[in-house]
């Protein structure tokens, strides 16, 4: 009977995930705050909309407004009492849906620290982003797989990419407006929200040339402190450690001053960490995943994390 039947292999992934699924809120609470005790956890999200978006370039990219406060309310309850800051909520791109939410909830969690990532001089000079050329792309009938390359279709260069009039005539279309910069400084001015640097190119470090890499790095750390004032906090565009990015690009930042720099390691990390200078993690969250799924996912790498101490970490 064995010989007739494939078993079908689950990820851990996966398990975490149908756990977290399946437990009562009550018990999935306490089991996550039990296992995240005196860590630190981010969530890398990107896009807030009502329901996945059918022709994002990558799944998961979008996450419901409800189901995402559902996720920091089942993360706050798992440790109450506990002093604030140690959940970051973060966003990268500098979309007009995600400065609406962090300008929502910024009240409502008053505990939660929201770090928006923003790409300066896109956000200045209303440059919207390659990827959504992909779903406008789409949304024309073309294939995905085809759509797909537009998403390398970069020039290398800032001035030349601004360039581009479809890209300067996407930040403004509803389904890609980005933030201005007097939305962007009034969430500035939020006691618990913070701005960040993200670049203006938006590229992977590993995968351009190492002048356009460090020039982008420059330029935007520059273009960052003339919009907002002195950068605190800056986030790698496509952030796996050894994958998008290596030690010499940590290098390059350091040389630039004192700020966090924070990574899509998916991991928690340890509250003593936090500080000036920093690589700090944060989990990129797959928003066509329900809440408990994701904190089941979370608790299981927090477990991983404490099992294996500093062992398979990324020497920064």
């Amino acid at each position: 009977m064995a010989g007739n039947h494939q078993r079908q292999r689950i990820s851990a992934h996966e398990l975490a995930s149908l756990a977290g699924r399946t437990l009562p809120s009550g018990v999935l609470s306490r089991m996550v705050g039990g296992v995240l005790a005196g860590l630190g956890v981010s969530l890398c999200m990107h896009r807030i909309s009502p329901k996945p978006r059918a022709t994002d370039w990558q799944e998961g990219l979008s996450m419901a407004a409800e189901e995402l406060d559902t996720l920091i309310e089942l993360l706050l309850e798992g440790r109450p009492g506990h002093p604030s800051g140690w959940l970051s909520v973060t966003f990268d791109d500098g979309y007009l849906d995600a400065a609406e939410y962090i300008a929502s909830r910024s009240k409502k969690y008053p505990d939660v620290e929201f770090i928006f990532f923003v790409c300066p001089q896109k956000s200045e000079e209303r440059i919207g982003f390659r990827w959504d050329l992909i779903e406008e792309t789409i949304k024309t009938g073309l294939p995905r797989e085809q759509a797909r390359p537009l998403m390398m279709a970069t020039t290398n260069s800032y001035d030349l990419e601004s360039s581009r009039p479809e890209l300067k005539a996407l930040s403004s279309m509803p389904d890609y407006e980005l933030a201005t910069l007097d939305e962007l400084r009034a969430l500035k001015t939020l006691p618990n929200v913070k701005l960040g640097n993200h670049t203006n190119l938006h590229l992977s470090a590993q995968l351009f040339p190492d002048e356009v890499v460090k020039t982008d790095f420059e330029r935007s750390t520059e273009t960052f402190t003339r919009l907002f004032g002195p950068m605190r906090e800056f986030a790698f565009p496509f952030g796996t450690p050894g994958f998008h990015f290596d030690q010499r690009h940590v290098a390059w930042l350091r040389a630039l001053g004192n700020f966090s720099i924070w990574t899509t390691e998916a991991r928690p990390y340890l509250l003593s960490e936090r500080g000036p200078g920093a690589v700090l993690p944060r989990f990129p969250v797959n928003g066509s995943q329900d809440a408990k799924s994701i904190a089941g996912w979370i608790a299981a790498k927090a477990l991983q994390f404490r099992l294996q101490g500093t062992r398979h970490r990324f020497p920064y």
